[in-house]
Protein backbone atom coordinates (compact mmCIF):
# COMPACT_ATOMS: atom_id res chain seq x y z
CA UNK A 1 0.00 0.00 0.00
CA UNK A 2 2.91 2.28 0.68
CA UNK A 3 4.80 3.73 -1.76
CA UNK A 4 8.53 4.24 -1.18
CA UNK A 5 8.78 7.47 -2.85
CA UNK A 6 5.82 9.24 -2.08
CA UNK A 7 6.22 10.68 1.64
CA UNK A 8 2.82 11.50 3.12
CA UNK A 9 1.72 13.81 5.83
CA UNK A 10 -1.91 13.70 6.02
CA UNK A 11 -4.26 12.33 8.27
CA UNK A 12 -7.86 12.37 8.86
CA UNK A 13 -10.47 12.05 11.91
CA UNK A 14 -12.19 9.04 13.03
CA UNK A 15 -15.13 7.70 10.26
CA UNK A 16 -17.36 7.55 13.31
CA UNK A 17 -16.44 10.36 15.48
CA UNK A 18 -17.08 8.97 19.22
CA UNK A 19 -19.43 6.15 18.05
CA UNK A 20 -22.24 8.78 17.36
CA UNK A 21 -23.73 6.18 14.93
CA UNK A 22 -24.95 4.02 17.84
CA UNK A 23 -25.02 6.07 20.84
CA UNK A 24 -27.45 9.12 19.84
CA UNK A 25 -29.83 7.72 21.82
CA UNK A 26 -28.40 6.53 24.82
CA UNK A 27 -26.98 8.84 27.35
CA UNK A 28 -24.72 7.61 30.42
CA UNK A 29 -24.14 10.30 32.79
CA UNK A 30 -20.99 8.71 35.27
CA UNK A 31 -19.19 11.20 37.38
CA UNK A 32 -16.38 10.34 37.95
CA UNK A 33 -14.81 13.92 39.58
CA UNK A 34 -16.78 12.88 43.43
CA UNK A 35 -14.66 12.97 46.09
CA UNK A 36 -15.37 9.05 46.91
CA UNK A 37 -13.73 6.73 43.40
CA UNK A 38 -16.04 4.11 42.33
CA UNK A 39 -15.40 0.93 43.18
CA UNK A 40 -14.56 -1.62 40.61
CA UNK A 41 -18.14 -3.43 41.35
CA UNK A 42 -19.92 -0.10 40.85
CA UNK A 43 -17.84 0.75 37.51
CA UNK A 44 -18.73 -2.60 36.36
CA UNK A 45 -22.68 -1.99 37.25
CA UNK A 46 -22.93 1.31 36.10
CA UNK A 47 -20.52 1.85 33.34
CA UNK A 48 -18.87 -1.46 31.48
CA UNK A 49 -22.12 -3.66 31.61
CA UNK A 50 -24.54 -0.55 30.47
CA UNK A 51 -22.02 0.77 27.70
CA UNK A 52 -21.40 -2.52 26.42
CA UNK A 53 -24.47 -4.36 26.47
CA UNK A 54 -26.35 -1.61 24.77
CA UNK A 55 -23.73 -1.43 22.01
CA UNK A 56 -23.92 -5.30 21.69
CA UNK A 57 -27.60 -4.99 21.51
CA UNK A 58 -27.67 -2.27 18.97
CA UNK A 59 -24.92 -4.11 16.97
CA UNK A 60 -27.31 -7.12 16.01
CA UNK A 61 -28.82 -6.00 13.33
CA UNK A 62 -25.97 -4.78 11.36
CA UNK A 63 -24.43 -8.29 12.51
CA UNK A 64 -26.78 -9.75 10.97
CA UNK A 65 -27.32 -7.96 7.37
CA UNK A 66 -23.28 -9.17 7.10
CA UNK A 67 -23.63 -12.34 7.68
CA UNK A 68 -27.03 -12.58 5.31
CA UNK A 69 -24.57 -10.27 2.50
CA UNK A 70 -21.93 -12.94 2.95
CA UNK A 71 -24.18 -15.07 2.04
CA UNK A 72 -25.37 -13.70 -1.15
CA UNK A 73 -21.40 -13.24 -2.32
CA UNK A 74 -21.21 -17.37 -2.25
CA UNK A 75 -24.05 -17.95 -3.32
CA UNK A 76 -22.84 -18.79 -7.38
CA UNK A 77 -26.06 -19.03 -8.91
CA UNK A 78 -27.31 -15.51 -7.77
CA UNK A 79 -26.71 -13.77 -10.98
CA UNK A 80 -24.73 -10.29 -11.11
CA UNK A 81 -27.68 -8.11 -11.27
CA UNK A 82 -29.71 -9.68 -8.25
CA UNK A 83 -26.42 -10.05 -6.05
CA UNK A 84 -26.09 -5.76 -6.74
CA UNK A 85 -29.84 -5.18 -6.20
CA UNK A 86 -29.55 -7.31 -2.79
CA UNK A 87 -26.49 -5.53 -1.91
CA UNK A 88 -28.14 -2.21 -2.47
CA UNK A 89 -31.77 -3.84 -0.34
CA UNK A 90 -29.18 -4.62 2.89
CA UNK A 91 -27.26 -1.43 2.65
CA UNK A 92 -30.85 0.84 2.50
CA UNK A 93 -32.25 -1.34 5.31
CA UNK A 94 -28.71 -0.63 7.55
CA UNK A 95 -28.68 3.25 6.48
CA UNK A 96 -32.80 3.39 7.62
CA UNK A 97 -32.29 1.56 10.50
CA UNK A 98 -29.73 3.48 12.14
CA UNK A 99 -29.21 7.06 9.93
CA UNK A 100 -32.19 7.42 8.56
CA UNK A 101 -32.08 11.20 8.11
CA UNK A 102 -29.41 10.24 5.86
CA UNK A 103 -31.36 8.10 3.14
CA UNK A 104 -32.96 10.78 1.18
CA UNK A 105 -29.39 12.65 0.93
CA UNK A 106 -27.52 9.81 -0.11
CA UNK A 107 -29.51 8.29 -2.33
CA UNK A 108 -29.91 11.72 -4.48
CA UNK A 109 -26.17 11.84 -4.27
CA UNK A 110 -25.59 8.87 -5.63
CA UNK A 111 -28.24 9.28 -8.49
CA UNK A 112 -26.43 12.30 -9.35
CA UNK A 113 -22.75 11.48 -9.35
CA UNK A 114 -23.91 8.34 -11.36
CA UNK A 115 -25.04 10.80 -14.30
CA UNK A 116 -22.01 12.87 -13.89
CA UNK A 117 -19.80 10.02 -15.00
CA UNK A 118 -21.73 10.13 -17.74
CA UNK A 119 -20.76 13.57 -18.43
CA UNK A 120 -17.58 14.36 -21.01
CA UNK A 121 -14.29 15.15 -18.61
CA UNK A 122 -13.86 18.46 -21.32
CA UNK A 123 -17.60 20.44 -20.23
CA UNK A 124 -16.34 20.23 -16.48
CA UNK A 125 -12.91 20.16 -16.20
CA UNK A 126 -12.49 17.36 -14.04
CA UNK A 127 -14.10 18.69 -11.25
CA UNK A 128 -17.03 17.16 -11.81
CA UNK A 129 -17.41 14.75 -9.02
CA UNK A 130 -16.15 17.19 -6.94
CA UNK A 131 -18.66 19.86 -7.07
CA UNK A 132 -22.12 17.69 -5.77
CA UNK A 133 -19.48 16.29 -3.25
CA UNK A 134 -19.10 19.52 -1.55
CA UNK A 135 -22.75 20.57 -2.19
CA UNK A 136 -23.88 17.73 -0.25
CA UNK A 137 -21.85 18.18 2.33
CA UNK A 138 -22.19 21.98 2.38
CA UNK A 139 -26.02 21.08 2.26
CA UNK A 140 -25.75 18.92 5.56
CA UNK A 141 -24.20 21.60 7.07
CA UNK A 142 -26.67 24.85 6.69
CA UNK A 143 -29.62 23.41 6.41
CA UNK A 144 -29.29 20.35 8.63
CA UNK A 145 -29.83 20.58 12.51
CA UNK A 146 -26.53 20.04 14.30
CA UNK A 147 -27.51 16.57 15.48
CA UNK A 148 -28.39 15.07 12.64
CA UNK A 149 -25.62 16.04 10.61
CA UNK A 150 -23.15 15.40 13.32
CA UNK A 151 -25.01 11.99 13.65
CA UNK A 152 -24.69 11.00 9.88
CA UNK A 153 -21.53 12.99 9.21
CA UNK A 154 -19.52 9.44 8.72
CA UNK A 155 -21.72 8.08 6.53
CA UNK A 156 -21.73 10.67 3.90
CA UNK A 157 -18.22 11.16 3.97
CA UNK A 158 -17.53 7.56 3.05
CA UNK A 159 -20.88 7.78 0.07
CA UNK A 160 -18.38 10.66 -1.15
CA UNK A 161 -15.23 9.30 -0.98
CA UNK A 162 -16.76 6.50 -2.83
CA UNK A 163 -18.21 8.56 -5.76
CA UNK A 164 -14.55 10.36 -6.13
CA UNK A 165 -12.67 7.39 -6.45
CA UNK A 166 -15.11 5.52 -9.20
CA UNK A 167 -14.88 9.10 -10.79
CA UNK A 168 -11.41 8.96 -11.33
CA UNK A 169 -10.65 5.85 -11.90
CA UNK A 170 -13.21 5.20 -14.67
CA UNK A 171 -12.46 8.07 -16.19
CA UNK A 172 -13.12 6.77 -19.52
CA UNK A 173 -16.42 6.60 -20.85
CA UNK A 174 -16.11 3.11 -22.19
CA UNK A 175 -15.35 2.35 -19.06
CA UNK A 176 -17.81 3.05 -16.48
CA UNK A 177 -20.05 0.72 -14.22
CA UNK A 178 -23.25 -0.26 -14.84
CA UNK A 179 -25.86 1.12 -12.56
CA UNK A 180 -26.42 -2.44 -10.72
CA UNK A 181 -22.42 -2.75 -9.39
CA UNK A 182 -22.40 1.35 -9.30
CA UNK A 183 -25.31 1.16 -6.58
CA UNK A 184 -24.37 -1.76 -5.05
CA UNK A 185 -20.83 -0.99 -4.55
CA UNK A 186 -22.34 2.63 -2.62
CA UNK A 187 -24.73 0.83 -0.89
CA UNK A 188 -22.94 -1.64 0.17
CA UNK A 189 -24.24 -2.87 3.72
CA UNK A 190 -20.87 -4.20 4.78
CA UNK A 191 -19.76 -0.40 4.76
CA UNK A 192 -22.11 2.06 4.32
CA UNK A 193 -21.84 2.93 8.22
CA UNK A 194 -18.68 2.73 9.60
CA UNK A 195 -16.51 2.14 6.61
CA UNK A 196 -13.78 2.17 5.58
CA UNK A 197 -13.34 2.80 2.19
CA UNK A 198 -12.73 0.05 -0.17
CA UNK A 199 -12.05 0.27 -3.87
CA UNK A 200 -14.65 -0.50 -6.68
CA UNK A 201 -12.73 -3.30 -7.63
CA UNK A 202 -12.28 -4.71 -4.63
CA UNK A 203 -15.81 -4.84 -3.98
CA UNK A 204 -16.27 -6.55 -7.42
CA UNK A 205 -13.65 -9.20 -6.89
CA UNK A 206 -15.96 -10.29 -3.77
CA UNK A 207 -17.53 -12.81 -5.92
CA UNK A 208 -14.44 -14.14 -7.60
CA UNK A 209 -12.27 -14.43 -5.12
CA UNK A 210 -11.82 -18.09 -3.93
CA UNK A 211 -11.82 -16.87 -0.38
CA UNK A 212 -8.79 -18.73 0.99
CA UNK A 213 -9.06 -18.00 4.47
CA UNK A 214 -12.59 -19.44 4.46
CA UNK A 215 -11.87 -21.74 7.87
CA UNK A 216 -11.03 -18.48 9.57
CA UNK A 217 -13.20 -16.11 9.40
CA UNK A 218 -15.42 -16.62 11.85
CA UNK A 219 -12.28 -16.28 13.98
CA UNK A 220 -10.79 -12.91 12.94
CA UNK A 221 -14.33 -11.41 12.54
CA UNK A 222 -15.10 -12.54 16.33
CA UNK A 223 -11.65 -11.29 17.29
CA UNK A 224 -11.63 -7.74 15.86
CA UNK A 225 -15.20 -7.37 17.65
CA UNK A 226 -13.53 -8.31 20.83
CA UNK A 227 -10.73 -5.74 20.29
CA UNK A 228 -13.32 -3.24 19.77
CA UNK A 229 -15.61 -3.54 22.65
CA UNK A 230 -12.23 -3.68 24.99
CA UNK A 231 -11.56 -0.07 23.31
CA UNK A 232 -15.35 1.06 24.13
CA UNK A 233 -14.80 0.22 27.32
CA UNK A 234 -11.56 1.96 27.57
CA UNK A 235 -12.96 5.28 26.21
CA UNK A 236 -15.96 4.83 28.11
CA UNK A 237 -15.13 3.61 31.42
CA UNK A 238 -11.34 2.66 32.34
CA UNK A 239 -9.73 6.08 31.40
CA UNK A 240 -12.49 8.06 33.53
CA UNK A 241 -12.04 6.09 36.26
CA UNK A 242 -8.37 5.58 36.50
CA UNK A 243 -7.39 9.55 36.10
CA UNK A 244 -10.03 11.47 37.89
CA UNK A 245 -10.66 14.94 36.94
CA UNK A 246 -8.08 16.30 39.63
CA UNK A 247 -5.39 14.99 38.59
CA UNK A 248 -2.94 17.22 36.61
CA UNK A 249 -3.85 18.85 33.40
CA UNK A 250 -1.87 17.59 30.93
CA UNK A 251 -2.91 14.32 32.29
CA UNK A 252 -6.25 15.24 31.60
CA UNK A 253 -5.42 16.37 28.35
CA UNK A 254 -4.14 12.84 27.82
CA UNK A 255 -6.70 10.99 29.09
CA UNK A 256 -9.25 12.60 27.17
CA UNK A 257 -7.17 12.55 24.14
CA UNK A 258 -6.80 8.63 24.78
CA UNK A 259 -10.55 8.39 25.54
CA UNK A 260 -10.94 9.93 22.13
CA UNK A 261 -8.22 7.74 20.35
CA UNK A 262 -9.99 4.63 21.72
CA UNK A 263 -13.17 5.66 20.64
CA UNK A 264 -11.39 5.26 17.15
CA UNK A 265 -10.08 2.33 17.81
CA UNK A 266 -13.60 1.15 18.94
CA UNK A 267 -15.13 2.27 15.66
CA UNK A 268 -12.04 0.72 13.27
CA UNK A 269 -12.21 -2.64 15.07
CA UNK A 270 -15.91 -2.86 14.36
CA UNK A 271 -15.20 -2.07 10.94
CA UNK A 272 -12.56 -4.81 10.18
CA UNK A 273 -15.03 -7.25 11.85
CA UNK A 274 -17.52 -6.30 9.53
CA UNK A 275 -15.38 -6.25 6.28
CA UNK A 276 -13.97 -10.19 7.81
CA UNK A 277 -17.92 -11.45 8.28
CA UNK A 278 -18.84 -9.76 5.32
CA UNK A 279 -16.70 -11.72 2.82
CA UNK A 280 -13.57 -9.21 2.29
CA UNK A 281 -10.58 -10.93 2.55
CA UNK A 282 -8.43 -10.62 5.35
CA UNK A 283 -5.76 -8.63 3.40
CA UNK A 284 -8.19 -5.59 2.99
CA UNK A 285 -9.12 -6.10 6.52
CA UNK A 286 -6.42 -3.75 8.86
CA UNK A 287 -7.84 -0.30 9.17
CA UNK A 288 -6.18 1.01 12.13
CA UNK A 289 -2.77 -0.26 14.32
CA UNK A 290 -3.10 1.52 17.59
CA UNK A 291 0.73 0.58 19.05
CA UNK A 292 1.79 2.42 15.73
CA UNK A 293 -0.09 5.14 17.37
CA UNK A 294 0.22 5.14 21.24
CA UNK A 295 3.80 4.63 20.59
CA UNK A 296 4.66 6.26 17.64
CA UNK A 297 7.71 6.76 15.90
CA UNK A 298 6.69 10.05 13.91
CA UNK A 299 3.60 12.48 14.11
CA UNK A 300 4.31 10.90 10.46
CA UNK A 301 3.75 7.18 11.08
CA UNK A 302 0.19 8.29 12.68
CA UNK A 303 -0.85 9.94 9.85
CA UNK A 304 -0.61 6.56 8.01
CA UNK A 305 -1.46 4.43 10.51
CA UNK A 306 -4.82 6.24 12.28
CA UNK A 307 -6.67 5.07 9.26
CA UNK A 308 -5.07 3.19 6.52
CA UNK A 309 -7.64 3.10 3.74
CA UNK A 310 -8.34 6.52 4.14
CA UNK A 311 -4.89 7.23 4.23
CA UNK A 312 -4.19 5.59 1.03
CA UNK A 313 -7.98 7.39 -0.37
CA UNK A 314 -6.29 10.29 0.41
CA UNK A 315 -2.65 9.95 -1.21
CA UNK A 316 -4.26 8.39 -4.26
CA UNK A 317 -7.13 10.46 -5.40
CA UNK A 318 -5.87 13.85 -3.73
CA UNK A 319 -2.16 14.24 -2.50
CA UNK A 320 -0.02 12.91 -5.50
CA UNK A 321 -2.70 14.60 -8.22
CA UNK A 322 -1.97 17.85 -6.26
CA UNK A 323 1.80 18.01 -5.99
CA UNK A 324 2.57 17.94 -9.54
CA UNK A 325 0.71 21.31 -9.61
CA UNK A 326 1.58 23.18 -6.57
CA UNK A 327 4.89 20.96 -4.82
CA UNK A 328 5.03 18.88 -1.87
CA UNK A 329 4.19 21.66 0.51
CA UNK A 330 0.92 23.07 -1.09
CA UNK A 331 -0.22 19.09 -1.79
CA UNK A 332 0.63 18.56 2.18
CA UNK A 333 -2.01 21.40 3.23
CA UNK A 334 -4.58 21.05 0.40
CA UNK A 335 -4.64 17.33 1.00
CA UNK A 336 -5.24 18.08 4.87
CA UNK A 337 -7.86 20.99 3.68
CA UNK A 338 -9.64 18.20 1.88
CA UNK A 339 -9.41 16.01 4.54
CA UNK A 340 -11.42 18.90 6.98
CA UNK A 341 -14.30 19.46 4.26
CA UNK A 342 -14.83 15.62 3.62
CA UNK A 343 -15.87 15.67 7.82
CA UNK A 344 -17.85 19.00 7.06
CA UNK A 345 -17.31 22.55 7.49
CA UNK A 346 -16.67 22.44 11.48
CA UNK A 347 -13.52 24.77 12.35
CA UNK A 348 -12.36 22.24 15.31
CA UNK A 349 -11.57 19.12 13.06
CA UNK A 350 -9.84 21.64 10.59
CA UNK A 351 -7.98 23.24 13.04
CA UNK A 352 -6.53 20.16 14.17
CA UNK A 353 -6.26 18.55 10.62
CA UNK A 354 -4.06 22.07 9.46
CA UNK A 355 -2.14 22.07 12.62
CA UNK A 356 -1.55 18.45 12.19
CA UNK A 357 -0.69 19.03 8.36
CA UNK A 358 1.79 21.56 9.79
CA UNK A 359 3.38 19.77 12.36
CA UNK A 360 4.11 16.25 10.76
CA UNK A 361 5.84 18.25 7.41
CA UNK A 362 8.49 20.29 10.06
CA UNK A 363 8.83 17.18 11.36
CA UNK A 364 9.61 15.26 8.23
CA UNK A 365 12.08 17.90 6.62
CA UNK A 366 13.34 18.58 10.23
CA UNK A 367 14.40 14.67 10.70
CA UNK A 368 15.08 13.97 6.61
CA UNK A 369 17.48 16.78 7.17
CA UNK A 370 19.71 15.68 10.48
CA UNK A 371 19.76 12.17 9.12
CA UNK A 372 21.25 13.26 6.05
CA UNK A 373 24.20 15.07 7.99
CA UNK A 374 24.86 12.69 10.48
CA UNK A 375 24.14 9.90 8.48
CA UNK A 376 22.05 8.36 11.30
CA UNK A 377 18.34 6.42 11.11
CA UNK A 378 16.30 9.35 12.77
CA UNK A 379 13.95 10.21 9.96
CA UNK A 380 10.34 9.87 10.44
CA UNK A 381 10.07 6.62 7.93
CA UNK A 382 11.79 4.36 10.21
CA UNK A 383 14.26 2.05 7.80
CA UNK A 384 13.69 -1.81 8.02
CA UNK A 385 16.12 -3.10 10.16
CA UNK A 386 18.09 -5.59 7.97
CA UNK A 387 17.78 -3.11 5.42
CA UNK A 388 18.73 0.26 6.83
CA UNK A 389 21.18 2.62 4.40
CA UNK A 390 22.57 4.85 8.03
CA UNK A 391 25.95 4.37 9.11
CA UNK A 392 24.64 5.20 12.26
CA UNK A 393 21.28 3.59 13.52
CA UNK A 394 19.85 2.22 16.88
CA UNK A 395 21.41 -0.72 17.61
CA UNK A 396 24.80 0.48 17.25
CA UNK A 397 24.57 4.36 18.47
CA UNK A 398 23.15 4.86 21.45
CA UNK A 399 22.37 8.79 20.78
CA UNK A 400 20.44 7.45 17.88
CA UNK A 401 17.80 5.37 19.78
CA UNK A 402 17.89 8.46 22.27
CA UNK A 403 17.16 10.86 19.21
CA UNK A 404 13.90 8.49 18.28
CA UNK A 405 12.66 8.17 21.77
CA UNK A 406 12.88 12.28 22.02
CA UNK A 407 10.87 12.73 18.50
CA UNK A 408 8.30 9.93 20.12
CA UNK A 409 7.98 11.41 22.92
CA UNK A 410 7.38 14.79 21.23
CA UNK A 411 4.88 13.55 19.08
CA UNK A 412 2.72 11.74 21.91
CA UNK A 413 2.98 15.48 23.44
CA UNK A 414 1.68 16.60 20.10
CA UNK A 415 -1.47 14.39 20.13
CA UNK A 416 -2.33 15.22 23.65
CA UNK A 417 -2.67 18.68 22.82
CA UNK A 418 -4.35 18.00 19.56
CA UNK A 419 -6.88 15.15 21.04
CA UNK A 420 -7.87 17.31 23.87
CA UNK A 421 -10.58 18.59 21.72
CA UNK A 422 -12.28 15.74 21.62
CA UNK A 423 -13.98 15.27 25.33
CA UNK A 424 -17.62 14.18 26.29
CA UNK A 425 -18.72 17.70 26.90
CA UNK A 426 -22.34 18.36 26.19
CA UNK A 427 -21.10 19.57 22.37
CA UNK A 428 -20.07 16.36 21.61
CA UNK A 429 -23.93 15.29 20.40
CA UNK A 430 -23.47 18.64 18.31
CA UNK A 431 -19.81 19.23 17.12
CA UNK A 432 -17.79 21.15 18.87
CA UNK A 433 -17.80 25.21 17.76
CA UNK A 434 -14.72 27.83 17.65
CA UNK A 435 -14.55 28.82 21.27
CA UNK A 436 -14.66 25.07 22.96
CA UNK A 437 -11.12 24.69 20.26
CA UNK A 438 -9.85 27.79 21.34
CA UNK A 439 -10.63 27.59 25.16
CA UNK A 440 -9.04 24.25 25.57
CA UNK A 441 -5.83 25.21 23.95
CA UNK A 442 -5.38 27.94 25.67
CA UNK A 443 -6.30 26.44 29.00
CA UNK A 444 -2.33 24.34 28.09
CA UNK A 445 -1.32 27.47 27.01
CA UNK A 446 -1.09 27.15 22.95
CA UNK A 447 1.78 24.41 24.37
CA UNK A 448 2.08 22.55 21.48
CA UNK A 449 1.97 25.25 18.50
CA UNK A 450 4.74 26.89 20.44
CA UNK A 451 6.30 24.12 20.33
CA UNK A 452 5.94 23.13 16.57
CA UNK A 453 7.14 27.16 15.79
CA UNK A 454 10.39 26.41 17.54
CA UNK A 455 10.90 23.06 15.79
CA UNK A 456 10.03 25.21 12.41
CA UNK A 457 12.88 27.62 13.90
CA UNK A 458 15.40 25.03 14.21
CA UNK A 459 14.70 23.71 11.03
CA UNK A 460 15.01 26.80 9.33
CA UNK A 461 18.42 28.07 11.09
CA UNK A 462 19.97 24.86 10.04
CA UNK A 463 18.75 24.82 6.93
Amino acid sequence: MEDIDATVFYSDEDDCLDYGCLHNNVEYDYDYADTEKETLYELYQYCLNPSLYDTGYKLLPLLGCTILFRLFVHIQYISYKIFHILSVIIGLYIIHHYVHESLIVLIVYVLFSYAILYVPKKLHGGIGIFLPSLLIIAYCEFFMQSVIWHKIRSVVMIMVMKGISVAIDRNDLNNLPDIYSYMGYMFCGVTCLFGPWVSFKDYLLLRCSSNIQAKWWIICGMGYAFLSFVFLSISNCWMHWIFVDSFWKWLIAYRDALSFRASHYFVSYIGSALLILGGFPLSSSMIVKPLYIEFPHSLVQVVIYWNIPMHYWLKTYIFRPSMKNIGTFGAVIFTYLISSLLHGLNFQLAAVLLSLGFYTYIEFQLRAMLADTFDACIASKQCAKRKCIHKHNSSNCWWVFITNLAFSGLAMFHLAYLGLMFNTSDLQETGYNYSHTIDKWNELGFASHWVALATYCIYFLMK
